[in-house]
């Protein structure tokens, strides 16, 4: 994220925390943060993972991506320059892809360098169906202990209440669409990353 997309950030969560009535201190205590660390993302001075926006968006009651901006009334186009990008602990980079008023799927796609991955053996996130569509490369997609090697034009789907793991396993980089509904509050470990130039 860049700086000016952290301060834009900063003044759409003050502007929906000031709309909601909410002191920092009740938005970080219903998103599970520090209310230092809302006064730093307010501020522009911090780069928020995807979970905690997901919890900062689920305490307004709206999805993640519209704390990126007020849901249009009649579509949107997304550039893909413009798509907000966020990486894992594991180096996965997140393209996100929907906002309201799609508000019962969310669609992200994962790029995936060789050897990164994500989740574990005991990783899972709330009760939602996933499907993931390889596009390139090939990733080995683990659901309760059963190792399932799909490359471009694969597709599985699993509740993310079953343990899953991500990894790509080919030589090159790997991509996935991820399909999520209704859109999944707890994925974690992911953090912002700003564009590359």
């Amino acid at each position: 994220m860049t700086e000016s997309e952290a301060a834009e950030l900063g003044a759409r969560v003050r502007e929906l925390r000031g709309t909601a009535g909410l002191s920092m201190r009740e938005l970080a205590s219903r998103a599970g943060v520090s209310a230092g660390y809302i006064s730093q993302i307010e501020n522009g001075q911090a780069n928020a993972s995807l979970a905690v926006l997901r919890s900062i968006a689920e305490a307004f009651g709206i999805q993640w991506l519209e704390l990126f901006g007020p849901a249009p009334k009649h579509g949107r186009l997304l550039r893909y320059d413009a798509r907000p990008r966020l990486a894992s602990e594991g180096g996965v980079v997140h393209y996100g892809i929907t906002q309201p008023p799609v508000g019962n799927v969310e669609v992200l796609i994962s790029v995936y360098a060789p050897g990164q991955g994500t989740g574990g053996p005991d990783y899972t996130h709330g009760d939602s169906q996933e499907i993931c569509i390889v596009q390139r490369g090939c990733l080995r997609i683990t659901v309760n202990g059963e190792n399932h090697d799909l490359r471009a034009g694969d597709s599985i789907e699993y509740r993310t209440s079953s343990t899953h793991a991500i990894l790509n396993v080919g030589p090159e980089t790997a991509e996935a669409v991820w399909i999520v509904t209704p859109p999944s509050t707890g994925v974690g470990r992911t953090v912002a990353i700003p564009p590359t130039a």
